[in-house]
This record gives structure tokens, sequence and C-alpha cells, in this order.
């Protein structure tokens, strides 16, 4: 009975001593994938999915999940007595880097037929850890597969030189600057290096001004390079000549070609002298230059090498003749005026001539050795002497009278009798009229 008592009162004391110990708190730790490894407080506990049971209570503590080629996941967490918690990390995967170049640059980078970019490229969205095949792809050169596997954030580099699967053409012409088109395609001016051309046939044409088009056709294989030399065949070119005023006679190196407007085809190229020549004109001539295929027009303005005379003579009204030949009477807007007007007579030529003016009741009066200069006027002032020469002759009941007509009007007769002295008869008193020679006037 007394044992009985006495494991009784031992049960009752070890209750009472458990009843004031803390309860302890529970964690699951979990991960996607799984596997991770869990650091608690910096002490590896163990790998997803773990529990742990003894972890302290009533305090904050660290957890970080670990995997390889994977980014690790740290996380704070507080726990209290007889708690129940879980933490669940997602790890990313890490990202490699991967630097591609290539020769030639420019080549396109897939996966899987996904477009990475062109070389030369940094890329960093590949995971680490995996095992890559990429593709580097530009035209004129042959595929190329690349093997690569990242590891971690360690930089890997892949240099790779293409293939070509195209020809190169060198081409060069004489002269240069010919404009070049390969299989229909323009490439440039020579000289140039045209690259890409696929293998086989290959059509090249050459052209440039003032030359025939040159073509050629080459075989072309994979990685092969070729010169191509082209010497150009000139056109011919021509000329084309006019004057101002038209007519002029054209000499082309002296040689007499024709009047103008002229054409003068199939020249060489080079420097020609160009002569233009017409009566009662100054001489033109000019160097000119003429290309391959150029055609060349020129205007020759010639230079009058005629003058004029300007005449004025007093009285006004009388006939001026030069170098024997009429040209005109002079004439004024001011009936009072002693001189006339200027009479111009045009297209005299170089030299000295003879002016003569004449008016009826007047002595001739010439000028000699009037001297004209090219597209100059020479002015040329005549005054002409009185001379009294009866033309009319007037029968009155009183006798006869004969002198130089003044005024021919319907009801007076007007005449000179004397020199300076008129005299007027009424018509009703003049029996006969006679004209001595007057033309144009009425009796």
């Amino acid at each position: 009975m007394k044992g009985t008592l006495a494991l009784t009162a031992a049960l009752f004391a070890f209750a009472a001593i458990a009843s004031d110990l803390p309860r302890p708190a529970r964690v699951d730790f979990t991960s996607q994938p799984e596997g991770a490894g869990v650091v608690v407080d910096g002490v590896v506990r163990g790998n997803t999915p773990l529990t742990l049971f003894d972890l302290k209570v009533e305090g904050t503590h660290h957890v970080r999940f670990e995997m390889k080629n994977r980014e690790p996941h740290d996380e704070f967490f507080h726990l209290r007595e007889g708690a129940y918690l879980s933490k669940h990390a997602e790890l990313a995967p890490v990202k490699g880097l991967l630097l591609v170049v290539s020769e030639p640059a420019g080549a396109n980078i897939s996966l899987d037929g996904l477009s990475l970019g062109e070389t030369p490229r940094l890329i960093t969205t590949l995971e680490s850890g995996v095992s890559y095949r990429l593709l580097l792809q530009k035209q004129g050169y042959q595929p190329r597969p690349v093997e690569v596997k990242l590891s971690g954030r360690t930089p890997a580099v892949k240099s790779e030189t293409l293939i070509l699967d195209s020809g190169i053409l060198d081409i060069d012409s004489e002269p240069a600057g010919a404009e070049v088109t390969v299989n229909g395609l323009v490439r440039g001016k020579t000289p140039l290096a045209v690259r890409d051309i696929p293998k086989g046939l290959a059509a090249v044409t050459l052209r440039l001004d003032g030359y025939r088009d040159e073509k050629r056709e080459l075989t072309l294989s994979a990685g092969d390079r070729q010169n191509l030399f082209v010497r150009m065949e000139g056109i011919p070119g021509s000329l084309i000549l006019s004057s101002v005023p038209d007519g002029a006679r054209f000499y082309l190196n002296g040689e007499i070609r024709g009047k103008g407007p002229l054409t003068i085809p199939n020249l060489a190229p080079g420097k020609y002298t160009v002569r233009a020549e017409m009566q009662n004109y100054g001489t033109v001539e000019r160097d000119i230059s003429v290309g391959f295929g150029a055609t060349v027009r020129e205007e020759f303005r010639l230079s009058s090498t005629l003058g004029w005379i300007e005449v004025r003579t007093s009285p006004v009204g009388a006939t001026v003749i030069v170098d024997g030949r009429t040209v005109g009477k002079t004439k004024s807007e001011d009936p009072k005026a002693k001189f006339s007007d200027v009479l111009r007579i045009d297209g005299i030529a170089k030299g000295e001539h003879t002016v003569t003016a004449r008016a009826r009741g007047y002595n001739e009066v010439s000028r000699s050795k009037v001297s004209v200069e090219p597209a100059k006027g020479q002015e040329v002032k005549i005054a002409l002497k009185r001379v009294f020469t009866p033309d009319i002759e007037i029968v009155t009941d009183t006798g006869s009278h004969s002198g130089v007509l003044v005024n021919n009007g319907p009801d007076y007769v007007t005449i000179e009798v004397s020199m300076g002295v008129q005299r007027t008869f009424p018509r009703s008193e003049i029996r006969k009229l006679t004209l001595l020679g007057t033309p144009g006037l009425k009796e």
C-alpha cells in the first residue's frame, strides 16, 4: 500500500514538472523542385521535403533553400510555442552568360527555330547546367551548329568562323566608277568586291556614261574568289553648233564643216578648236572639249562689224545718198526746225564713205571720207545753200510771172519771184499756170 502511494505521488510530481516545460513547434520545409538543401540559422538540416520539431520557440530564425543551378531563396520566420509552420520555396533556374561571335559578324543565332539575335551577341536568357545546340546562319555562308553547356554564372565564349556558301568577285574597270550589276542586282561601282554571290553562273554587267555596256559571265564555286577587270569601250561624242544670227560658217580644227545650225557626229574624245565666221560680223573662236558619248551644244554669238551714219540736214526733206545709193529723206516733227531730225542709216561697213544731200532749190552738198568703225555711229550734219531755180510760170492779165513755187492752195498760189521776194496770186486772176518740171503739182 505504501509502495502504491509512493508511485502515485511520483507521477503527480512528474506531471507537475512536465506541465511547466514549453511545448515544441513544428516546421515543414518544401521546395520546387524537391531536393533543395535546407540551412536553418547557418546549420545544414537536410533536404526538402523536411520537417523539424527542435527549433527554438519564441525566436526568429533564418532559412536558406539551396540547389545547384538554381537561385537560392532566403526567408526569416518567427516561432511560437506549439506553432505549426510551412515554408515553401520556388527556386528559379540560374541564367548562364554566353558570348557568341563569328567571322564575319552579323550571323543570326537561333535555338529550336527561335532567333536570339545576331553576332556578336551576349546571351543571358539560357539556363545554367543545360546543354544547348545553337545554329549560326548568314546569307552566303553555310549554316554552322554550335554545342554549348553553361555552368553557373561563369561566362562562356563561342567564337566561330563561317564557311562561305557563295563566291566573291573582285571587279575593276578602266576607267573606274562603272556601275556593277550581278545577276540583275546593282552592287556598287568599280573598284569593289562583290560578296555573297550564289555558287553557279554569275552574270555581270558594267555601265558607265559615255561607254558601251560590258557584259561577262563567270562560274563560281562555294568559297571561290575571282578577279574581273574590264576595259570600257567609249562611245563617240558629237557637237551641235549654232550661231546668233543664224547662218555662220563653222570650221573644226581649221576645216570647214558647213553652216549652222550644224551637228558634227562621231567625234573622238578630246579638245577641238571651233571657229564661226559670217560676213559683216566678227570671227569667234573657242576650244571645246568632247567626252565619250557626250553631246555638246555650243552657241556662238557674233558681233556685227557694221556701223551706222546719222544724218541731219538743213533744210528738212533733203534726199540723202551714201556711196551713190539713195537711203531716204530727212524729216522733222517741228515744222519750224532749222535742221531735220536724225536719219539713221544702218549696215555701213567699216571704212570711209561719201554722204550726199540734195534738195530742190539748193546746191547739192557731199561729205567724203566719212569714217565708220564697227558697232559705232558717225554723225554727219549738212547745211545746203539755197539757189534760185524757177519751177513755175503764171500768166495773168498783167503779164507773165515765173519763180519758185511756195504754196499751191485751192484759192491762192504763192511763188518766190526773186531770191527772198514772194508774191501771191488769186486763182481767179490766173489765166495760165505752167509747172516747170515739179511733179505732183496741180495746174
